[in-house]
């Protein structure tokens, strides 16, 4: 709720006009060609540059802002006149100057702290934030601070994420047909082993009569795609379940995950500190009664082996509760269907390639064909995502992913991996799981401060 004094201030900041439609190259215009950004995103950015300025002068503290917001500011900026004798005297009553970085691990952690003090006064007077102007930390002090201006007319822009997100999209929309796809993969593969062998076209023709076709391939196509379908379940359930953090990690990657969070979380709150060179942590202060079993766990593992790489191999036992919650809520698989699906990613590398080789191979081909075809189409058609969520627990980690709070760190670490770690201490961790995780591939390196 504004005061007058705020009212006055953020009426006068809506009435300005940045943008003058008489000039056949305006202010939204400029930030179109500049940035790639349409007409409409052009004057959102205003909108919010506008809300910034307003909580430079109201709040308490520096803020910092969003660097679509920041581009906004440097633009109006080299508008001088406008800037200096309009602007900040008529409108903010104040000079507002831009302040550069001038870089280090210090001012880093200070403008992580800035920046989150910023959103925490822009949900106090606006709400939650735009996110796609006003991005988490971890974007807005990582990505983002990696880009450059480019000449169209001599490149081609081509995302990195593109061949992930397209495989995303393909998992997300066509699981179904691709299966199918598989089938007609797997059958093509048997048949060019068949043919290889000496079988000609007649004589395939007899090993798959016509008539025969349905039974042949439609057969065990409906009876995987079957099997897939009770593997998975439930797709729904009455309640949706309320998740902690470290049940939301779980759920989003298993037993590693859930520890981690719990690594990071007391770091962040200082109950924990970090040597970046040794990758050692040691207790800064007490836990408080009352703590979850993972960080106590955590506190108690720092005692004995503060080696990072071995807390994060504390024992399962040390989260099958969280596994039990989960599966009592129908999120994980459990029991037969759990076994078949870990077993399938297990094996299946081995399977049908030995399946194929067996065709090839055995000289009673015709005997042998039905059996491989039943084998490679049943097993195709149940092919299942890694993991051991049913479709309900898919369907509660998606929409989690989608509704999360993009500002809190803990949450989108849970959810998304220690890349999403931003923010002093939190910057150090990420480069020593970094570190290790490198290690552990054989890649050698090191960890530096």
């Amino acid at each position: 709720m504004l005061d007058a004094v705020q009212s006055a201030l953020y009426q006068r900041l809506e009435a300005y006009q940045l943008n003058d439609n008489t000039h056949e190259f305006g202010f939204i215009r400029h930030l179109m060609k500049s940035h790639g950004w349409t007409q409409d995103y052009s004057a959102r950015a205003i909108t919010e540059y506008k809300k910034f300025a307003f909580l430079a002068v109201v709040a308490d503290h520096q803020v910092v802002p969003s660097d679509q917001v920041d581009q906004v500011w440097h633009a109006h900026v080299l508008l001088t006149q406008s800037y200096w004798d309009e602007f900040c005297p008529k409108v903010l009553g104040k000079p507002l100057h831009h302040h550069p970085a001038r870089g280090g691990r210090p001012e880093r952690a200070e403008f992580h702290d800035l920046y989150t003090k910023t959103i925490a006064s822009y949900r106090h007077f606006f709400g939650s934030p735009p996110i796609e102007i006003w991005s988490p930390p971890d974007v807005r002090f990582g990505a983002e601070l990696k880009m450059q201006r480019v000449n169209l007319s001599d490149n081609w822009i081509v995302p990195k994420r593109f061949p992930f997100l397209l495989l995303h999209f393909l998992r997300k929309k066509f699981c179904l047909p691709l299966s199918i796809s598989a089938v007609i993969a797997c059958l093509i593969l048997i048949d060019g082993a068949h043919m290889a062998h000496g079988f000609t076209t007649d004589q395939m023709k007899d090993v798959v009569p016509a008539h025969s076709f349905l039974v042949s391939y439609g057969g065990p196509a409906i009876l995987g795609l079957l099997a897939r379908h009770f593997i998975l379940r439930p797709s729904h359930q009455p309640h949706k379940p309320q998740l902690d953090l470290y049940e939301t990690a779980y759920l989003a990657a298993g037993h590693e995950r859930a520890v981690e969070s719990s690594i990071a979380k007391l770091l962040h709150e200082g109950y924990l500190r970090l040597n970046l060179r040794n990758r050692t942590l040691s207790i800064a202060k007490i836990l408080p009664p009352g703590a979850h079993e993972i960080e106590q766990q955590v506190m108690r593992q720092v005692e004995r082996t503060p080696a990072l790489k071995e807390l994060r191999n504390i024992n399962h036992d040390e989260t099958k509760s969280l596994k039990q919650s989960l599966e009592h809520e129908k999120l994980l698989l459990t029991g037969w269907a759990a076994f078949i699906v870990e077993g399938f990613w297990h094996l299946f590398p081995l399977l049908f390639p030995l399946l194929v080789i067996a065709s090839w191979a055995i000289s009673d081909l015709q005997a042998f064909t039905a059996p491989v075809r039943w084998i490679g189409i049943v097993t195709l058609c149940c092919v299942v995502p890694p993991g051991l969520h049913t479709r309900w627990g898919r369907r509660i980690l998606d929409e989690i992913r989608r509704t999360h709070d993009t500002f809190d760190v803990m949450q989108r670490f849970a959810l998304f991996g220690y890349p999403k770690l931003s923010g002093g201490v939190l910057d150090d961790l990420r480069r020593a799981f970094t570190a290790e995780d490198q290690e552990a591939a054989g890649g050698g390196g090191g960890c530096c401060c």
